[in-house]
């Protein structure tokens, strides 16, 4: 049963190979807290104290590594349907 074309599938495939390497190397620089990362934690404009501003750039670094995990799974659902779309539209493609 394909719901999806040769070309689609075979886009959808390339696309989620990507998705899931980017993701997967994205959240492995936030759970080793890279520097070059920092702008992108969700922080506040003002703190009172060091310990607060750690605090929150640490829970930053993990969540957001979290998110990308996530994320990189449902890459890998998106992989495996344009995987199986792709094989069998190849196997009809051969059928005469």
């Amino acid at each position: 049963m394909t719901f999806c074309g040769y070309k689609f599938s075979l886009c959808l495939l390339l696309i989620s190979a990507w998705g899931l390497v980017q993701l997967l190397v994205m959240g492995l620089f936030f759970y080793g807290e890279a520097p070059a990362f920092l702008e992108d934690l969700p922080l506040e404009d003002h703190y009172d104290s060091r310990e607060n501003f750690v605090t929150d750039v640490n829970k930053g670094f993990k969540n957001n590594a979290f998110n990308c995990f996530i994320a990189a799974c449902l890459y890998i659902v998106t992989l495996g349907v344009s995987g199986w779309q792709f094989y069998l539209n190849q196997k009809t493609t051969y059928q005469v």
